[in-house]
């Protein structure tokens, strides 16, 4: 990495850690992506209604959330020799 790349990518990271607006833009953004996605997905290659496609995509958006912040919290409490 060079280091016109990593001044960017430092302050990116300063910017994400120190506004909790980017942070939620950049979670519902997300969520917003694989929920539409998997509900698009689930009605038109499924063949299912809109009721069980938002269903599905309501279970697969919160298991992706969920999951990366379950994963955040344990990589945050992994000390040096763990692992």
């Amino acid at each position: 990495m060079t280091g016109r790349q990593r001044a960017r990518r430092e302050a990116f990271v300063a910017l994400w850690h120190r506004h909790r607006l980017v942070r939620l833009l950049g979670v519902l953004a997300y969520a917003g992506v694989v929920f539409g996605l998997g509900a698009m997905a689930w009605h038109w290659v499924r063949g299912k209604s809109w009721e069980d496609s938002f269903s599905f995509a309501l279970t697969m958006t919160v298991s992706a959330v969920v999951g990366q912040w379950i994963a955040a919290v344990i990589l945050r409490r992994a000390g040096r020799g763990d692992g």
